[in-house]
Order: structure tokens, then sequence, then C-alpha cells
């Protein structure tokens, strides 16, 4: 558990240093905005497409072999990525990286999964997301401080260290079942038919179909803001790096803070009111953003940004977990984690495709309709489990 949890840490921190920057980047090194939308939209699609077929690889090949590649993966990745000096490049670099995702995020949340009870579920997975959430923290921070002394491509070599010490720590710790096929506990999910026999008795189920929507509204969002907000914030609003930076770890503060009350909270009261409070926040976050031009209102936003980013985790994911049978479950979070990418991709292709005739305010302020509709869908279809 504390393996898991450890790593988990190292491997978001390496991509969380780089994330408020990496748009600003990729438009350094000569991509045009519609490229930049398509490059920040093709982790997620690819990961979309290979997530699901990659959990059930590593239920024949091993969990931990898979995770140690996607560990090897994301060095060598972070760091062809500061190497890159012609936009065509970053293509196959960040498909190459989105496969390391695709791998290490599922397994990670299962093996966490597995390890709590329905009635302690919500705090396993609170505290599991909240070295996530810590790490989406430092990272900024780190970010923010490292912009003051190092170039853009420095900062981003450098962060391919985390992921490093990463796999130092997985293979100094060595899990006990690396050497076998699988472990015994672990169910096998079949390949071919028996999967989308599996997929299709996991989408009768309300509660995953109203978390698969409001998963992709929140990831959709999200994607237009990862695209657009850092380019916007220096290029109209004439913030600089490390000050965009700053302001990420705000959300990256309150969004650590968050994540353990929710799944205790979740315990206690339900999944449900929490998760609905959440999008709540989501909705009103994104029309702030749409006005917000000065830094203590920005400040205040970001800050409500991570409220409602981590309040919903805990919640979302405890709820899946208990509305699917066991054998279900790896394929059900796989299935859930690739709506975030369907969303995302979405998001970010309209932002590069919009961005010539929408301003970004107008974007994000698209944005909070969105996430409420999706909210008035999950209020409508999903029931409490405990």
């Amino acid at each position: 558990m504390y393996v898991v949890v450890g790593i988990s840490f190292l491997f978001i921190l390496g991509f969380a240093i780089s994330e408020p920057v990496r748009p600003l980047f990729i438009a350094q090194v000569g991509a045009t905005t519609l490229e930049l939308g398509l490059i920040m939209a093709l982790p997620s699609l690819v990961r979309a497409l290979t997530r699901v077929p990659v959990s059930t690889l590593a239920d024949r090949l091993g969990r931990w072999r898979m995770v140690l590649l996607s560990l090897m993966l994301s060095v060598a990745t972070t760091a062809m990525f500061a190497l890159i000096d012609d936009p065509v490049w970053f293509y196959p670099v960040v498909s190459l990286s989105a496969l390391s995702w695709a791998v290490f995020s599922p397994i990670t949340m299962v093996v966490v999964s597995e390890q709590s009870t329905p009635a302690t579920r919500g705090v396993f997975m609170g505290l599991y997301f909240t070295a996530i959430a810590a790490a989406l923290l430092g990272g900024p921070l780190l970010c923010s401080l490292f912009t003051l002394i190092l170039s853009l491509r420095q900062l981003l070599l450098a962060s391919a260290a985390f992921p490093l010490l990463a796999l130092t720590v997985f293979l100094l710790a060595r899990p006990r079942d690396m050497e076998q096929d699988r472990r015994i506990d672990e169910p096998e999910v079949e390949m071919g038919g028996s999967s989308w026999v599996s997929l299709a008795r996991i989408f009768r189920i309300k509660n995953v179909i109203a978390l698969c929507c409001a998963r992709v509204a929140f990831s959709l969002s999200m994607g237009v803001f990862s695209t657009l907000f850092s380019v916007y914030a220096v290029g109209t609003l004439g913030f600089a790096p490390s000050l965009i930076a700053l302001l990420f770890s705000f959300r990256g503060l309150t969004n650590v803070l968050i994540r353990m009350p929710a799944g205790q909270l979740s315990d206690r009261v339900g999944r449900r009111k929490p998760f609905i409070l959440a999008f709540g926040i989501n909705a009103l976050v994104f029309a702030l953003l749409a006005y917000a031009e000065n830094l203590a209102l920005l400040a205040v936003t970001m800050a409500l940004y991570g409220v409602g980013w981590g309040m919903r985790i805990a919640p979302s994911t405890a709820l899946l977990s208990e509305s699917v049978t066991s054998e279900d479950r790896p394929l059900a979070m796989a299935t859930f984690m690739t709506m975030w990418d369907v969303g995302f991709t979405i998001g970010a292709l309209l932002s590069g495709f919009t961005a010539a005739f929408i301003s970004t305010p107008t974007m994000m302020l698209i944005c909070a309709p969105i996430i409420f509709s999706a909210l008035m869908v999950f209020i409508l279809l999903s029931t409490e489990t405990i």
C-alpha cells in the first residue's frame, strides 16, 4: 500500500512540475494554436484507445511488470520532451508518455481499492488521491521556483528526476508478486468477446452511466483549461510563468486538503452528496474563470477549482467500486478512467480548433453549463450504495 502511494506521488510529481508551463514550451518551440490543441489532445486520445486493452493485458502478464514498464517509459519520455526543438516530434513523444499513464493509473487505483472494505474504501481512496493531490500541489510550487532560475527546457529536463526516483523505489521495494504471472487473488479479465460482455454488463448500471457522464463533462472542461489558460495568462493578462505556476499551486493546495475529508465524509453521509456539491462548485469555477482578470480573484477561483476537483474524486471512485462486482471492478476502473481521456481530448481539440474565433473567457463560460448539465444527469440517474 505504502509503496503504491509513494511511487504514485513521485510519478504524478514529475508531470505536475511541468504542467503549468507545458503549453508555453510547446508554443515556444513553434507550435501554432491549432497544433497546441492537437498535441494537448493526443495523450488523452492515446490513453482512451489503449487503457482498457492495457488493463486486460496487465491481468495476463502481471500488474507489477506493467507498472515497471510504465515507469521506464515515463522516465524516457519526460527527458525526450525537454529535448524537442521541432513541434513534429511532440506527437510521438507524448503518445509514448500517454502509454505509461494508461498502464500506471488504473493498476494502482485497483490495488488500493482491493485493499479496502466498503466501510473504509472512502478513506483508503482518499489517502491514495491525497498523495496524488500532494504531488499536484508540490509540482506547481517547484515549478514556480524553478522558472525563476531555469529556462523552460531546463525545468522540463529536471522533472525527469522524479519518475526516475519512482522507478528506483519500485525496484528496491520489489513487490512480492513481481516474479509471478499474476497474484492468486487478482481476478482474470478475459480478452476478446467476454470483455465486451463485461462492458455491456457494466454499462447497464445507472451509477456507472451517471459517473461516466460526469467524468466526461469535468475532463472536457479540464481539457479546455489546460490547453488555453497558461497561454492566455501570459499573452493577454501579462502574467509571468512563475506567477502562473503559483496560481496552479493554489488549486493544488485546496485539492490536497479536501481529498481525505471528502472521502471520510462520503463514508458517513453517502457518496452522492459530496459529489453533487463538488460539481456545483466546478460549474461556478468556470463561470468565474470567464470574468476573472486580476490576480486576487484568480487566486480565489483557482482555490475553489481545487476544492471542486478534489472533493469529487474519492466519492466517485468509491461509488463506482461499490456499484460493480469484484470480477468487473478492474475493467470498470479502466473504463471509468478512459472517460476522462475522452472528455479531455474533446476539450483540447475544441480549444485548438476554435481559438481563432472564440476567446478563452468565452470557452471557459461555455464549460459551466456543460458541467451543470452533467450534474443534473448524475442527480437523476445515481443511487446510493451505502
